[in-house]
């Protein structure tokens, strides 16, 4: 069957135009419905500001810009500001007024002789934001978080867990490497406030390094884990028991290439798909496990937790390839090629004890940016939400808001053919019991006037309960997450 293309600048492409104004408390005017009462609190996203800089272009959706959008709701009205993240790199370009630094999918304009052996390569602060340990921070899975204040989203610094994230392996790899990745999708124990994360780092040996934050903010390296290739991974799942589950498809960086500026760290990576996905738990003690599956890659676990018999269930969004540097490229140029093979939403089923891992499709829907119930993360659970489309939809554009039964397969969604949605945030009813009695708050882009507009949806039918407008039209960004007002 003939793959279909199709050229969707009228929406995609617009949605992510640059912004260059910043806002301070704006109130945002109520075009639709009304704001709950009870819905009290701060949302905060972040994502790429802008996917040009200076007039070059960036080659991949991951390079540009952080910025942080914040929220205030106060049950009457909701207050809007923005701010870039004041990254080392974003400063200094800034002041240069032109492009100075690699980025993980962009080399430099100017070819070999700009690119080679810069191996600094500029942090981006776009991909989400946690709040913990006393600290906001903005996230980006190839270097240091920066911390944001809370109110202003001014700049603090940028932070390494007081020297945590120094990298110590040996002068060549602190030269190489010498800031620890710290993946942008660290997850927070409901238990015991610990903060889980990740980074996999380069060097002379290439590393899966484990971190631990205890609920003050104290931050240790807890693991070390040796890999063959340098992998690129970035979600991960830890579940109530305690089990950490990374999935490490076989596809690497080509460190020589990147190294002499041939190509891009993204672009150079290699795509082995006759070899299985290594499927790695860490037991809470320790203990490593290491099992496969068939090749696949996943960017985004829906939520992972074990059950009373010991087996471990992750659910994520799974790719029979790897999503490589010129498909995102094209992307960014509008050009969307509809094939049929838009991440699932799968579940993979892992039996320690018998050494399988053994997977089935939860629904017939493809879908990103998932969000789960915040009180059934590592938990067991019934509803998953998310942006994507029915597998029986017109256009291959995530265009849809989704919300999936994963106990039935069951699934519902809204959307049109001129509105793109964000990844919904889960904002629980004060008093609530059953798992979607919630809000949804997301970002919605709308090509007949370009403008952005902020959502408030029941989480249940995903009906709108109120529509407010943006003062500018920004990128649908990564992610973001919700603070109860205290």
């Amino acid at each position: 069957m003939a793959i279909q293309h199709y050229k969707v600048l009228h929406d995609y492409v617009q949605a992510n135009e640059t912004v260059v104004d910043e806002y301070d408390d704006v109130v945002l005017p109520l075009l639709e419905g009304a704001l709950p009462a009870d819905l009290t609190g701060v949302l905060y996203r972040n994502g790429n500001g802008r996917f040009a800089h200076q007039g070059v272009w960036y080659d991949h959706l991951f390079d540009g810009d952080g910025m942080i959008s914040r929220f205030e709701f106060d049950g009457q009205r909701v207050c809007y500001r923005n701010r870039y993240v004041r990254t080392r790199e974003f400063l200094e370009e800034e002041k240069a007024g032109r492009m100075l630094h690699r980025s993980f999918g962009t080399n430099l304009p100017g070819g070999l002789l700009k690119n080679a052996f810069r191996m600094q390569f500029k942090n981006a602060a776009n991909t989400s934001v946690v709040s913990h340990g006393g600290h906001m921070m903005a996230l980006w899975e190839g270097g240091w978080p920066h911390r944001i204040d809370p109110a202003t989203l001014d700049t603090i610094d940028r932070y390494d867990y007081d020297g945590v994230l120094k990298n110590q392996f040996s002068w060549l790899d602190s030269q190489i490497m010498p800031e620890l990745p710290f993946s942008a999708h660290p997850k927070i124990h409901s238990d015991t406030g610990v903060l889980y994360n990740f980074g996999t780092v380069a060097g002379t040996k290439q590393r899966l390094v484990l971190y631990k934050v205890d609920p003050a903010g104290k931050a240790m390296i807890d693991q070390v884990i040796e890999m063959d290739d340098m992998t690129f991974s970035h979600d991960f799942v830890v579940t109530q028991s305690g089990h950490r589950i990374l999935f490490l498809t076989p596809v690497a960086f080509d460190m020589p290439r990147a190294l002499l500026g041939l190509t891009s760290p993204a672009a150079s990576i290699r795509v082995d798909r006759d070899k299985p996905t290594l499927v790695l738990v860490i037991d809470p003690d320790g203990t490593i496990h290491r099992l496969t599956t068939d090749f696949c890659f996943v960017f985004h676990f829906v939520n992972g937790y074990q059950e009373r018999d010991g087996t471990l269930i992750v659910d994520g969004l799974m790719l029979d390839y790897f999503p490589e540097s010129e498909l995102m490229k094209a992307y960014l140029n509008g050009d969307v090629a509809d094939d049929g093979t838009g991440a699932r939403f799968t579940r993979y089923v892992i039996d320690l004890a018998g050494k399988r891992v053994t997977h089935k499709p939860l629904a017939d829907y493809e879908g990103e940016l998932p969000e789960v119930h915040p009180d059934r993360v590592g938990k067991s659970y019934q509803y998953a939400w998310g942006i994507g489309r029915p597998l029986s939809h017109s256009r291959p554009l995530a265009d849809q808001l989704v919300k999936i039964d994963v106990t039935t397969g069951q699934g519902i969604h809204t959307g049109d053919d001129h509105t793109l949605p964000s990844e919904p945030i889960v904002v629980p009813r004060p008093g609530s019991t059953a798992e979607d009695d919630a809000w949804l708050l997301y970002l919605l882009f709308d090509d007949r006037t370009r403008t952005t507009d902020l959502i408030v949806a029941d989480a249940a039918t995903l009906t709108t309960t109120a529509r407010l407008r943006l003062p500018h039209n920004i990128p649908l960004g990564f992610h973001g997450m919700w603070l109860p007002q205290l």
